[in-house]
């Protein structure tokens, strides 16, 4: 007698259990990638010498990781940012537009940022008035 009660009593458990009111998870979608009609990123200053002589200057995401922005202003912003923080070296940095749109040559990361996923050709260099 004991014994069915003993098992009546776990059954009754495990069901309560399995009932309770699983967490929920964040299934909202991303709002919508803001349609770039260029695409920027920052890199080594030394680029722009290859880039004048003609020859094709290629960014592999294999070899660096390469954020991607919709404007020169952003990608300057966060040149400047990365270097007051110390993970950035202080240097020669220019912006440079990409071959692509953000769809064909990027991936969204956090807070709608976008990083390079295959190799991509840098069409030109970016002029900034210093």
């Amino acid at each position: 007698m004991h014994v069915r009660l003993v098992c009546a009593a776990l059954l009754s458990l495990a069901l309560i259990a399995c009932n309770k009111a699983q967490p929920t998870q964040d299934t909202t979608p991303l709002p919508p990638v803001e349609p770039c009609p260029f695409v920027y990123v920052y890199a080594p200053g030394n680029y722009i010498v290859d880039i004048a002589s003609g020859s094709e200057v290629i960014l592999d995401p294999g070899v660096q990781e390469f954020d991607l922005f919709c404007s020169p202003g952003e990608a300057r912003a966060a040149v400047n940012e990365a270097v007051r923080l110390g993970v950035l070296n202080e240097g020669d940095w220019r912006i440079y537009r990409l071959e692509g749109s953000m769809e064909e040559i990027g991936q969204r990361q956090r807070n709608n940022q976008h990083t390079l996923t295959r190799m991509t050709q840098i069409v030109d260099w970016v002029a900034e008035g210093f």
